[in-house]
C-alpha cells in the first residue's frame, strides 16, 4: 500500500482547478482539419481557455486515489462549478473504511474558504489548513498551461465524439516531478498518461484523463477522467448561509 502526506480537500480542489486550466468513441470526423499538427491544436485550446469565464466539470476517479495518510478515506468523484477569477463551488463523494460514501461540500471565493461538516452538514469555515489560492490556476511554473508545454511526445490519436461534439483525442505523458503539484502527490511513477479532448471547431477543452502507472507501491493505479461542460455560461457562487 503506498502511502501519501495528508491530502486535504482544498487540495483535491487545486488539483481540479489546475487541470481545468489545461482539455468516446471513435467516430472520425471529416470536418475537423487533417493538416493541423498537435502543438498548433494544444496552442488554439489555451488560448480559448484564457477566455473562458466559467464551466462546469465532473470528475470520477477508478483505481485508489486516498486522502488521507491512514489510507481510510478514498476520494471517488468530485463535481462543481468554477468561475474566474477565484470562485468554486465543488462536492466530493468519499469513501470511508471501504465502506461508508460520505459527501463534503466545499466553496472558495478569494482568500475564504467554507465546507460542510462532516458530522453535522452544517456550514462551518473552513480551517487554516484547508486553505487554498485559486489563483495557482493561473501559475506561470505550476499551472497546466506549463505543463502542457511539457507534454513528452504529444500525439493525435484520432478525431471522436465527446457528447455529440468532434474532438480531437491528444495523447502523451509528463514526467511525475512536473505533476506533482498538479496531483498533490497522489500518483506515482517516472510517467503519468495524460489524454486530452478538445473540441475542433472552437477548442473548448471537453475532456481529461490521467492515468497512473503500474508500479511496487501502486496497488490499484488510478484514474481520473474529468468532463468539462456548459464553458461560458454565467455561474453566480456566493457564500453559503
Amino acid at each position: 500500500m503506498r502511502s501519501h502526506a495528508l491530502l486535504k480537500p482544498a487540495a483535491i480542489l487545486g488539483v481540479i482547478l489546475i487541470l481545468l486550466t489545461a482539455c468516446g468513441g471513435d467516430n472520425e470526423s471529416a470536418s475537423l482539419d487533417p493538416n493541423l499538427t498537435v502543438n498548433e491544436i494544444l496552442l488554439s485550446a489555451s488560448d480559448r481557455l484564457a477566455e473562458t469565464d466559467a464551466m462546469h466539470f465532473q470528475m470520477d476517479v477508478e483505481g485508489d486515489t486516498e486522502i488521507d495518510s491512514a489510507g481510510t478515506m478514498r476520494l471517488l468523484s468530485a463535481r462543481g462549478d468554477m468561475a474566474r477569477p477565484n470562485k468554486v463551488n465543488v462536492q466530493f463523494q468519499i469513501e470511508v473504511l471501504g465502506s461508508q460514501t460520505l459527501s463534503i461540500r466545499m466553496i472558495t471565493i478569494g482568500g475564504d474558504s467554507w465546507t460542510t461538516d462532516i458530522v453535522t452538514g452544517k456550514w462551518v469555515t473552513a480551517p487554516e489548513e484547508f486553505g487554498y489560492n485559486p489563483a495557482v490556476l493561473y501559475d506561470n511554473q505550476n499551472g497546466l498551461g506549463p505543463v502542457m508545454g511539457k507534454i513528452t511526445d504529444p500525439e493525435i490519436v484520432g478525431t471522436e465524439d465527446v457528447d455529440g461534439r468532434q474532438a480531437y483525442h491528444i495523447h502523451g505523458t509528463v514526467p511525475e516531478d512536473i505533476m506533482t503539484p498538479l496531483t498533490s502527490g497522489t500518483m506515482q511513477g517516472d510517467t503519468i498518461s495524460l489524454d486530452v479532448w478538445i473540441d475542433g471547431d472552437n477548442w473548448d477543452l471537453l475532456r481529461v484523463v490521467l492515468k497512473e502507472p503500474e508500479g511496487p507501491d501502486v496497488e490499484n493505479p488510478a484514474t481520473w477522467t474529468m468532463n468539462l461542460s456548459d464553458h461560458n455560461k454565467k455561474i453566480d457562487i456566493e457564500p453559503p448561509v
